[in-house]
Formats: C-alpha cells, sequence, structure tokens
C-alpha cells in the first residue's frame, strides 16, 4: 500500500524528526512511503503538490497531536473526498513516550520536591 504522511510542519522547528520516524515506522510495515517533509521551502503552493501526492496513495497516515493544524484538516478532508484511508498515529508507534509538544508541570529541579527522607507526591497521584 502507498501511504502519504500527513502533519503540522508550520511553527514547528523539527517537524522532520517525526516525520522521519513515522516513515520508518509505516516502511517497516511494508508499505511504501510518500513524505512531505522533503519538499524545499519557500514554494507558492503546497498544497497542489500534496494533493498529487495523496492521490498516489491508499491511504493517509496522520500524525499525534497534527489533528488542529489547519493544512492537515485539508489533507484529511481531501483525502475522504477522495475514498482513501485515514490512519492516525497512537502513541505506541512513536519512539518517545511524549513527542515534547507537551510541557512537564514541575518546573523545579527534582531535588527541589525530595528533601532527604520525604516521598514526593502530587494530587494527580503520580510519584515524582
Amino acid at each position: 500500500m502507498r501511504v502519504y504522511i500527513a502533519g503540522a510542519m508550520t511553527g514547528r522547528f523539527d517537524y522532520k524528526k517525526y516525520f522521519n520516524e513515522a516513515e520508518e515506522f509505516v516502511r517497516s510495515k511494508g508499505h511504501i512511503v510518500l513524505n512531505p517533509s522533503f519538499l524545499p521551502e519557500g514554494l507558492a503552493d503546497y498544497y497542489k503538490i500534496n494533493k498529487a501526492m495523496i492521490d498516489q496513495c491508499d491511504a493517509i497516515y496522520v500524525l499525534l497531536h497534527s489533528e488542529n493544524s489547519v493544512g492537515t484538516k485539508k489533507e484529511i478532508e481531501y483525502a475522504k473526498s477522495t475514498c482513501k484511508q485515514v490512519i492516525y498515529q497512537q502513541e505506541a508507534e512513536t519512539k518517545e513516550k511524549e513527542w515534547g509538544w507537551k510541557k512537564d508541570p514541575y518546573i523545579y529541579p527534582r531535588s527541589f520536591y525530595s528533601p532527604v527522607g520525604y516521598i514526593p507526591w502530587d494530587p494527580w497521584g503520580r510519584r515524582l
């Protein structure tokens, strides 16, 4: 199966890392991958090129946390309108547990929360 990778690029400086990770995963499943992160920067209209790439594929693979991206929404709508399968990436399919787009709520070093002989906890039940 030919698979197009869809995901947010605007405002994310390390987007190529996540696209490449997804490409490795999909390729390891035996599929042909079309990765739009390899397009050169500065083109006039990426969406026309992306539509042509989607036309050549059987499915699109949507990266985590990309559903709210304007471009990704357009790609998903276009894929659905052309009867392509839409596959959403799961956290289990990534190398990292979280991709770092969510910030850790604890801004102080661990030693700040755990003086000697004290076992810290937080109201959500996670051990620090």
